[in-house]
Parts: structure tokens; C-alpha cells; sequence
């Protein structure tokens, strides 16, 4: 009677089970990183040791190394020794490239999403939005990938028209953001922004350097930190600059504003309300820097020549990288070297172009820390172009964050948590927590100690899938070889 007993039990609970035996649902996973050091990015502190439990693109648990074998049906990424951070997010991009090199080159940097900031790369031939649902429907291999609409101009939003067309269409096509570059008429930049705020819709841009700082303000991200070189908090910059007068191409009298405006920047006071009138707003800043600090090295002989030197640039288009290392060609140096030497000369300053760039590299340093010591939320993006490759400049952007006095901390929080708070997805994702969506970079050493290290990736998890150190170099050797073959 007994036996039975016991065999009657046995009976049902092996049949209840699929197959006769399951284990514990709350041990099902997919992806398991054992003994990693964590970067969770919720306050500045690692957590050694640690395991790492991914189930259909979530983390569902964060669990003492020693405890991770409970997951026996999951794939183990052994992490020892190496640190796990949140992956990065390249906020303003252009894709001018064949486009799985692009998504390559960030993915094996670390760059897990990028906001595409012209719909217009490509020459028209590329369809952005069809390439963010195919990376979002996981049949392309790459980063997240968010788009703006096109570029607004002054001679494209001449109307109320074209500012209710712009709405319409953005709320069509979904974009993620709209991107104002050039400067608007006021009547029109004010119904831009006011359609904008009603819907809901980001809006991005240039600063509008006609108008007070403050019109400029009204956007919920700006674009670029040497936008403040052409921008004052009154109307004195606009009334100088006179844009849209000149005859025949002529931008003296931009040039003249400009560089009346880098002597009050100079000023700790003046700079101090610029400061505070930009923490008041609520603004993101985007400041790109990398692609501006660039010039003084376009401009320069020495370091010019020594551009062709850089490893990074195998990873451009033959093409691409043939134009940015020629001297009539480069964009930078063809185009600024003449127009300032003359310039200079007219106002009587006999400072090198490039000493002229480098002392508004300092202000821009300068200014980066103080916003950021003011509370102003600073985004991460590279603009890459010329000599920038992408994904390795997003890197180099960091370094410069560091450089202007941010910590290492400091420094990746605007490139993860910051980033995600701009898109209202805090709650899933900008932090490795439980419940967020994994979505992670593996490096070799603490990039805390040194933001170096947040380029030593050994591999990434994102939208699911795993993309080992092994996988990634193969990735680069690819571009690499269809670099040298692509005009």
C-alpha cells in the first residue's frame, strides 16, 4: 500500500513535467556572463564577481558568480577578469558609408545605439527608416539606430506650410527626432517649435544665431558646443552678423560677430550667464566636440601629415580617406586655411589659423565643464567626418570629456544613462539593472580608472544577440578589405 502511495506520487509529478523532467522556470535563460565585474552605472561603483542572467533580451538577474551554474540551459560568456558596462550611445551620427560597415565599426566599438542626424546621407539613395526597422526586426546586424527628418533649412521652411508639412510628415514617418540646421525666420522657428511641443515630437538643431540664446533654448537638445561661438544672450551677435545680407558669398560680417564673440566667452562672467541661462532651460547639449577639435589639426602642416599615419583611417571608404588626406581636397583645411588667414589679417591679429582654433578649443573645454558642473545634461556624439572614423570616434570624444575636467563616471554617464534619460527609456535601459533590457559591453580593464579602457570592447550583447571579440575582429577585417576596395 505504501509503495503504490509513493508511485502514484511519482507518476504525477513526472507527468506534469514535459518530458519527465523541467527545471525551475525561474532558472530558464538564454545568456549567462559568469564572474564579470559590473559597471552598473548607478552610482559610481563596480560590483566583482558577479553573473550576469540575460532571458529574451532582459536581465533577469545579477547574481554571485558561484551561484550562476543553476543556469544550465543558458549560453556562459566566461567574463572573468574583464568589466561589464552599458553599451554606448552615439548621439549624433551621419552614415556616409556603406551601411553594414557603419553599423560594424560602431558595434565593435562599443556603440550600441546611434541617432542618424541627416536623412540625406547616402545622396538619397539609402532609406534610413527601412534600415532602423530591419535593425529593429533583428534581419541586420548593428546598432540601434535612430533617425531625425531632413535637415530644416531657411530655404526649405519659407512658409507656415512647409512648418505644418514638416509636423504632418514627422508624425507619418515617426522619425525620432526633427533636426533644425539652418537659421529660421523667427515667426516660423516659434511655430516649429510651439507644433512641436503640442506633439510631442523632439526637436534637435543648430543654435539660431540671429536671435537671442534664449530662442535657441527652446529646443529640447542642441547640437554642437561651438554653436556658443555664434550665438549672445541679447540680439548683438545677429544685429553684427547680418546673415543673409551679403553679396556674392561675402561672411565678413559674420566673421566680424564671431570674433567679437570669442573675447566675451573669454569673460568667467559672461560665460558664468551663458552658463546659467542654459542650466535654467533644461536643455541636453550634444557638443561633438572631436569633430571641431579637428580642425587645428587640419590646419597645421605637421599634424596634417601626420594624419596619414592613423590605423583608424584604414576602416574609411578608399575614397573618403584619399579626400581627407589631401591638402586641395580636405574640406577643413581647403576651405578655412584661406578664408581665415585673410580674415585675421583684415582685424589685425597675426595669430596662426591654427593657434586662432586652438584658443576656441579651450573655451570649448572650458564651457564643457562648467555646463556639466551646472547640471546641464551633456549627450555623447562624434558628427564624424573627414579624418573621423566611426565608432572610434566616439571614443575620442569621450577622451576629450575627460580632458575638459569630467571624471571617467562622469564621462560614460552621458553616454549611457544621459542618452537614455533624453529618450524617456531610463526605465529600461542606460544602467545594467534587473528588468533592464541587456544591452552591454564587454572591456578588458576598468574604463573607471581610465576612459582608455571603454575602448578595449571583448565583446557586446545587443538586441539579443552576442557579438564575441573573435566575431567583432572579423567584422573590422571585413571593412577594413571593402574599405580598399570602395571609392
Amino acid at each position: 500500500m505504501f509503495q503504490a502511495l509513493r508511485l502514484a506520487i511519482l507518476f504525477v509529478v513526472i507527468g506534469a513535467l514535459p518530458g519527465g523532467v523541467r527545471a525551475d522556470p525561474r532558472h530558464d535563460a538564454d545568456f549567462v556572463f559568469d564572474h564579470v565585474t559590473v559597471i552598473p552605472m548607478t552610482r559610481e561603483t563596480v560590483q566583482p564577481d558577479m553573473s550576469v542572467v540575460v532571458r529574451n533580451g532582459t536581465i533577469i538577474a545579477i547574481v554571485d558568480g558561484r551561484k550562476s551554474s543553476r543556469y544550465r540551459n543558458a549560453t556562459h560568456i566566461n567574463g572573468r577578469g574583464k568589466f561589464l558596462m552599458p553599451g554606448l550611445s552615439d548621439m549624433h551620427v551621419h552614415n556616409r558609408m556603406p551601411p553594414q560597415d557603419f553599423f560594424d565599426l560602431n558595434l565593435a566599438s562599443g556603440v550600441t545605439t546611434v541617432f542618424n542626424m541627416g536623412t540625406g546621407d547616402g545622396g538619397g539613395k539609402v532609406d534610413h527608416l527601412a534600415l532602423r526597422a530591419s535593425i529593429a526586426a533583428g534581419t541586420t546586424d548593428g546598432p540601434r539606430y535612430l533617425v531625425s527628418g531632413p535637415q530644416l533649412e531657411s530655404n526649405t521652411i519659407t512658409s507656415l506650410d512647409d512648418v505644418n508639412t514638416v509636423l504632418r510628415e514627422n508624425g507619418e514617418r515617426q522619425y525620432d527626432a526633427i533636426k533644425i540646421h539652418g537659421d529660421l525666420s523667427p515667426e516660423l522657428y516659434d511655430a516649429l517649435i510651439t507644433g512641436a511641443r503640442e506633439k510631442g515630437f523632439r526637436i534637435r538643431g543648430h543654435g539660431q544665431h540671429m536671435m537671442p540664446l534664449a530662442q535657441t533654448l527652446r529646443m529640447d537638445c542642441i547640437e554642437h558646443i561651438e554653436e556658443l561661438l555664434y550665438i549672445s544672450r541679447d540680439a548683438t551677435f545677429g544685429r553684427e552678423a547680418k546673415f543673409g545680407e551679403e553679396d556674392n558669398g561675402n561672411i565678413n560680417n559674420f566673421l566680424t560677430a564671431y570674433y567679437h564673440n570669442i573675447p566675451r566667452l573669454e569673460d568667467r562672467a559672461y560665460r558664468a550667464e551663458v552658463v546659467k541661462d542654459i542650466a535654467d532651460s533644461g536643455v541636453y547639449w550634444d557638443p561633438t566636440l572631436i569633430i571641431y577639435s579637428m580642425i587645428p589639426v587640419y590646419v597645421s602642416d605637421e599634424s596634417f601629415a601626420a594624419l596619414a599615419d592613423d590605423p583608424r583611417l584604414k576602416y574609411l571608404p578608399e575614397g573618403m580617406r584619399r579626400e581627407s588626406l589631401d591638402k586641395q581636397k580636405n574640406e577643413y583645411r581647403a576651405g578655412l586655411v584661406p578664408v581665415f588667414s585673410t580674415f585675421l589679417l583684415s582685424v589685425n591679429d597675426h595669430s596662426s589659423v591654427k593657434d586662432h582654433f586652438d584658443r576656441n578649443v579651450t573655451i570649448l573645454l572650458t564651457l564643457i565643464k562648467e555646463l556639466h558642473d551646472a547640471g546641464v545634461p551633456l549627450l555623447v556624439g562624434s558628427d564624424a567626418f573627414g579624418a573621423l572614423t566611426p565608432g572610434f570616434a566616439q571614443h575620442q570624444e569621450m577622451e576629450l570629456f575627460v580632458e575638459a575636467g569630467l571624471t571617467p563616471f562622469e564621462t560614460l554617464r552621458a553616454a549611457t544613462v544621459n542618452s537614455a534619460k533624453y529618450l524617456g527609456e531610463f526605465d529600461q535601459a542606460g544602467t545594467i539593472e534587473v528588468g533592464k533590457r541587456a544591452d552591454f559591453v564587454l572591456v578588458g580593464a576598468n574604463p573607471l580608472d581610465d576612459i582608455r579602457n571603454a575602448a578595449d570592447v571583448q565583446g557586446v550583447f545587443t538586441h539579443g544577440k552576442w557579438y564575441s571579440s573573435e566575431d567583432l575582429k572579423r567584422r573590422l577585417a571585413r571593412v577594413a578589405n571593402a574599405s580598399a576596395d570602395t571609392q
